[in-house]
């Protein structure tokens, strides 16, 4: 029994040595350095707009500050427009260039002084042609039909919003009393072939839901159709639920004089393609201990971000006019 209690007090007396010996963990950046972040999409239709911000450290200090920085934008290699004496923090800015991008050319962004040279390069898609055959359905499973020819020459990826848009005559069903002569909704196909995507970088919002993106590695050069559906039937009649009341539930009927299909088609730089899909697998491990982790792609050198690129046209096809 002393023997016992003998070793006990050892292995308690041990264990308050061991216990002194043991230092608190206090944070530490490890040599962590804060880095440039710039993003820039660039598409045809409107002028560059580049926006910078930074990742931040454990430290207050941890942060970006870089004062009178240059920035070029090159045009296959010929600088074409520039903002002098500009300011990077790790609180979000946005610089605005004059210049509009062109089709089928490479871009490059370089921000630099005496410290920093930070760049990024993408190909401007091109230009995307006529569909070769736009088709809707009614009824019910409605579909619509969109076939595009891809580009042979570049490696594209393609994304789409489609909305189908209902304007009429709204009618109160109890008193046939005309509530609205000029009502209009809209809603969006499904598209069951690819999920949707929302993403948010690094605090820019996306303010659109474009499909995810579809490469053309599997047609390339080839034509390819992309159908999109509704689980719900087209119609010239439609019936709006109201808000429920104590009272029995009415709908209101929209009788359609117009309806037509709105189509925005994207055809997406390889680098913009890389930067979805590897967000969208990163922010999918979530919510599971199981998961192989996902560095979402970045083409920036001496930084963080993405320059990417892409074209976009809009076609209407009309149900009923």
């Amino acid at each position: 029994m002393k023997s016992v209690f003998k070793t006990i007090t050892l292995l308690l007396f041990g264990l308050s040595m061991l216990s002194g010996c043991i230092k608190e963990l206090t944070p530490t950046n490890n040599g962590y350095v804060a880095k440039p972040i710039i993003w820039a999409i660039l598409n045809t239709d409107s002028a560059l707009v580049l926006i910078t911000s930074g990742n931040k450290g454990i430290s207050d200090k941890d942060i970006v500050d870089i004062n009178t920085i240059d920035m070029f934008v090159y045009e296959d290699g010929i600088v074409v427009d520039q903002l002098l004496n500009q300011n990077i923090s790790s609180d979000s800015q946005t610089h605005t260039f004059s210049f509009k991008p062109n089709p089928s050319k490479t871009y490059t962004l370089k921000l630099t002084n005496q410290m920093h040279l930070i760049s990024g390069t993408t190909q401007m898609p091109s230009s995307l042609l006529k569909p070769y055959e736009m088709m809707v359905t009614q009824g019910e499973n409605a579909q619509l039909k969109y076939s595009i020819t891809d580009d042979l020459i570049n490696s594209d990826a393609y994304q789409f919003s489609v909305e189908i848009y209902h304007f009429g005559t709204l009618t109160d069903t109890a008193t046939n009393d005309t509530l609205n002569k000029a009502y209009f909704f809209f809603r969006k196909f499904d598209k069951f072939e690819e999920p949707s995507l929302t993403f948010n970088f690094l605090g820019f919002p996306n303010t659109e839901t474009y499909t995810y993106p579809v490469a053309d590695n599997l047609f390339n050069g080839k034509k390819k159709t992309f159908l999109f559906s509704l689980q719900n039937p087209v119609s010239p009649i439609f019936y709006r639920p109201r808000e429920f009341t104590q009272k029995t539930p009415v709908s209101d009927k929209l009788n359609c004089t117009k309806q037509y299909v709105l189509i925005k088609c994207r055809k997406i730089s390889t680098d913009y393609y890389k930067f979805l899909v590897s967000s969208k697998e990163s922010t999918a491990i979530f919510g599971t201990p199981f998961y192989q982790p996902t560095n979402v792609y970045t083409n920036i050198v001496g930084g963080l971000g993405l320059i990417g690129a892409f074209t976009e046209r809009t076609d209407t096809v009309w149900i009923k006019k």
